[in-house]
């Protein structure tokens, strides 16, 4: 069960709001009267605020959301969702975040099984597939990942679509996020 303890559309009310409650989640629109989700994220940071921050917009630019994400927002989810999906996207944040505690016993064997089948999926790829997908995760555009791995720009757009497809997902920020969730990165 979720519970609002606080509304705001400006980020320096954000920042009154943090120093006055103790908050689990932030819910936040890309851009405000003052400034936009960056600055949020920035001072979630530099006030080493340790909250996950769930993009909620009517934006679907995928670009913009992988960006977002890398930035340190901890999901992504658009307004023309319907509310079961949205309610799973806060609730899979939730479990990860929380490690489950405030969660019922069905909720986390099904997150703990889609965890499960997510690993196997991804030790189904080929060692030059876990190359590609490793620099897909650190930020690298397709050009710069061709270069690095001395390969050809269009097979590096293939195996990033053969990646997605053996992964099923339908989407760069849904590759992004699960390749997040699964892979430990060296940095």
């Amino acid at each position: 069960m979720f519970e609002v303890s606080a509304y705001s559309n400006n980020k320096n009310e954000i920042n009154e709001i943090m120093n006055q409650q103790e908050i689990d989640l932030v819910i936040s629109e890309i851009n405000y009267k003052d400034g936009n989700v960056k600055d949020v994220l920035k001072l979630l940071k530099k006030k080493e605020i340790n909250v996950p921050l769930v993009i909620f917009t009517s934006e679907s630019n995928k670009n913009k959301s992988v960006d977002l994400l890398k930035f340190g927002a901890s999901g992504f989810i658009t307004k023309n969702l319907r509310k079961k999906t949205i309610k799973d996207v806060i609730q899979d944040v939730a479990l990860t975040k929380y490690e489950s505690k405030n969660l019922d016993k069905f909720t986390r064997l099904k997150n703990r099984f889609s965890y499960d089948y997510n690993t196997e999926k991804l030790n189904s790829l080929s060692k030059r597939e876990l190359e590609v997908l490793n620099l897909f995760l650190r930020g690298k555009r397709n050009i710069e990942i061709s270069e690095k791995l001395n390969i050809n720009q269009k097979t590096v757009n293939t195996y990033i679509t053969r990646i997605m497809k053996k992964l099923e997902v339908n989407s760069k920020t849904d590759l992004y996020l699960l390749a997040r969730k699964h892979i430990k990165q060296p940095y």
